[in-house]
């Protein structure tokens, strides 16, 4: 049996599926293979009625595939565990299962974002508030970046550099945390230069009415020369990301805020992680959101 890219029998780890939670409502699934020749059965049990599985048992030849889905109107409150057990050619393999229904918010009730899975993935695009500054503001880009579009800080080319909390245009992602601490906030940049003599290239970021983060995208003195390793990189990935470290003293809702300080800065996406986010090359897909609010 095979979950995700481990082996059963013959791996040390449990198997366990990735979480479920009521919010995305995940389908997730489970590889029965052959290793001989011939055809095997197997058989696929649990006693927990709100999971399903678009098989429970079967002949097949090489490998089959089950689907495992939850019935939510049958699930209790809270984390919800259990296990599913599939039998076959003297194999007993013991499946671990958790799905998410918490109790503090709903996808009826939700405004924002909301974490699942130890993060939360954001199309820039989504904010749930965009705040203008006269003549300066953040402009969508259709259809540019990795995922799905970008939005630009603009001004005047020669402009000063905005201030936060005076005269700098704002996006607001509001979103709803079940785990409070550290998070690591992955802001995905386009690659820009630092075209404006004599200045670097800014943003700044905050949770709530924390002081904002001023964060240098781009040095006042960089040079992207034929061997700049780090410009070279940034333009075959398409793309700079900047980490900030943020600390959440409570679960709950927070708007996590990011600010222009100067013009040309294109943000295409933004990863907060509260602790359980898996390497990937585009990052993960947006995390659930629902807000009435949204592209104002």
């Amino acid at each position: 049996m095979r979950v995700l890219n481990l082996l059963w029998p013959g791996d040390q780890n449990e198997p366990v599926l990735p979480e479920f939670d009521i919010f995305n409502r995940q389908t997730h699934y489970i590889d029965v293979y052959n290793k001989g020749k011939g055809s095997i059965s197997y058989t696929f049990s649990t006693e927990d009625p709100w999971i399903k599985i678009d098989k429970t048992k079967g002949p097949f030849g090489f490998d089959d595939r089950l689907l495992v889905t939850v019935d939510w109107k049958k699930i209790q409150k809270g984390m919800n565990h259990a296990t599913v057990k599939i039998s076959g050619a003297d194999n007993n393999i013991t499946v671990g299962i958790k799905a998410f229904n918490p109790a503090e918010v709903t996808p009826e009730s939700l405004t924002g974002f909301v974490e699942g899975n130890g993060y939360v993935s954001i199309e820039a695009e989504h904010f749930t508030r965009r705040t203008m500054m006269g003549t300066k503001h953040w402009s969508k880009i259709e259809d540019y970046g990795h995922t799905l579009s970008a939005m630009r800080a603009t001004a005047e080319v020669d402009a000063a550099p905005s201030v936060p909390g005076k005269d700098s245009p704002c996006l607001e992602y509001q979103m709803y945390l079940f785990n409070a601490g550290t998070l690591d906030v992955s802001s995905v940049f386009s690659p820009t230069l630092n075209f404006m003599s004599g200045r670097s290239m800014q943003y700044a970021i905050s949770f709530d009415n924390d002081v904002p983060q001023v964060i240098t995208l781009v040095p006042e003195a960089y040079n992207a020369r034929n061997g700049n390793a780090d410009w070279e990189k940034c333009v075959s990935d398409n793309r700079r990301i900047s980490h900030s470290s943020h600390v959440v003293r409570t679960t709950g809702y927070h708007t996590l805020k990011i600010f222009m300080i100067d013009p040309g800065v294109v943000l295409q996406k933004i990863i907060v992680n509260s602790g359980d986010l898996k390497p990937s090359y585009l990052g993960p897909p947006e995390s659930y959101f629902k807000t009435a609010d949204i592209n104002k």
